[in-house]
């Protein structure tokens, strides 16, 4: 099994409904990325979050930002979003 996994899976991984785990990943409350207009979510991020008690290790932050930039592109060119636009989405 691939350590990204999409929302059906993941809501059985978690046994969560998946409307459910869908407004937790909206809502910034399980560590999840968007990629497109899919949610993923990497095994490794959701087993750190269980074992720290719904919160993620810094370097597994450090990590999850990169990869949030690495995966970001504007869909009508496949260019990557500038890392100006995406501190500014996260209000860094």
């Amino acid at each position: 099994m691939s350590d990204i996994m999409t929302l059906q899976q993941t809501a059985e991984y978690l046994h969560l409904h998946p409307v459910t785990l869908r407004n937790k990943a909206r809502n910034g409350e399980i560590p999840a990325s968007k990629v497109g207009r899919q949610w993923r979510f990497s095994r490794a991020q959701l087993l750190a979050w269980i074992e720290n008690g719904g919160d993620l290790p810094q370097e597994l932050e450090d990590w999850a930002l990169l990869e949030l930039v690495q995966e970001r592109r504007v869909a009508d060119t496949g260019k990557r979003v500038p890392w100006e636009d995406i501190k500014a989405r996260l209000g860094l």
